[in-house]
C-alpha cells in the first residue's frame, strides 16, 4: 500500500479525512505523492490536480497545468480542496482564497498545510538577529541563515503565514475553521530530528514548524 513520504503528515491528514465522503476533489499544487495519498483514502472520488509547473515525476493523467490564483473550474465544483505546501508559493494568496470559496460547494472543505512563520526555530533565529529558515525574499537562496541548520535553500516562499494569521483568515470571510494544528519536520533526513520531537511535545501548536488546517465554506 502507498505510504506518503512524510509519515507524520500522513497521520495528521488521515485524521482530518476521517469519516468524510468527498466525491469531487481538487488538489492545488499537486504532486504524484499527494494524488496517490488522496486515492488511498478516497478511492471512489473524482480527483483532479493542478500545478503551475509539472516536473517529469508528476506527469500523470490527474495533474494538469493550472494557477492557484485563477482556478479554471466552475462555481461549486468540489467537495474538497487539498493543498500541500502551496500557499507559501502564491504571490496573491487573497486571490487563491477567493477562488477556493468560489469553486467549493457550500459545506465543502479546504485542507492545507504551510510553513509557520512563528515556529520555535524562527523565533530563536529572529531573536538572535537571523532571518527565518522558511521564508525568502530572494528565490533560490536563504541568505543570512546559519549553515549549522543544514537547511536547503528555499526556492520561492514569498508568503509565509504565522499560525494565528491563518487561524483568523480561515475562521472568517465565509469560512468556518474546523481544525488547526501544528507539527514539526521529523523525517529521517531532517537535521536535529530528536530535538524536533522533544520540542513538539513541549511547545504549543502555534510554535510548531508546519501549520495544518481544515476549514469549511459556511452553508448559505
Amino acid at each position: 500500500m502507498f505510504q506518503y513520504p512524510e509519515p507524520n503528515k500522513e497521520k495528521m491528514f488521515k485524521n482530518l479525512f476521517d469519516r468524510e465522503k468527498y466525491k469531487n476533489i481538487l488538489d492545488v499544487g499537486a504532486s504524484v505523492f499527494t494524488i496517490n495519498l488522496l486515492k488511498k483514502y478516497f478511492p471512489d472520488a473524482s480527483i483532479q490536480g493542478i500545478n503551475i509547473e509539472i516536473i517529469p515525476r508528476d506527469k500523470i493523467p490527474e495533474i494538469t497545468l493550472g494557477n492557484a490564483e485563477s482556478l479554471a473550474f466552475k462555481d461549486n465544483s468540489f467537495d474538497l480542496i487539498f493543498s500541500v505546501e502551496t500557499l507559501e508559493h502564491v504571490i496573491y494568496p487573497n486571490k487563491f482564497i477567493e477562488e477556493v470559496k468560489r469553486v467549493l460547494k457550500p459545506g465543502g472543505d479546504i485542507i492545507l498545510d504551510t510553513p509557520n512563520l512563528n515556529s520555535w526555530s524562527n523565533r530563536i533565529l529572529m531573536m538572535l538577529g537571523f532571518p527565518p529558515t522558511n521564508y525568502t525574499p530572494y528565490p533560490g537562496k536563504t541568505p543570512g541563515v546559519p549553515k549549522i541548520f543544514g537547511t536547503s535553500p528555499v526556492w520561492d516562499h514569498p508568503r509565509v503565514f504565522p499560525y494565528r494569521s491563518l487561524k483568523e483568515i480561515f475562521n472568517s470571510n465565509g469560512f468556518k475553521l474546523k481544525r488547526i494544528m501544528g507539527i514539526n519536520k521529523t523525517d529521517k533526513d531532517t537535521s536535529f530530528r530528536k530535538l524536533r520531537f522533544i520540542v513538539e511535545k513541549l511547545t504549543p501548536q502555534s510554535w510548531h514548524e508546519i501549520t495544518v488546517l481544515k476549514a469549511t465554506i459556511e452553508k448559505k
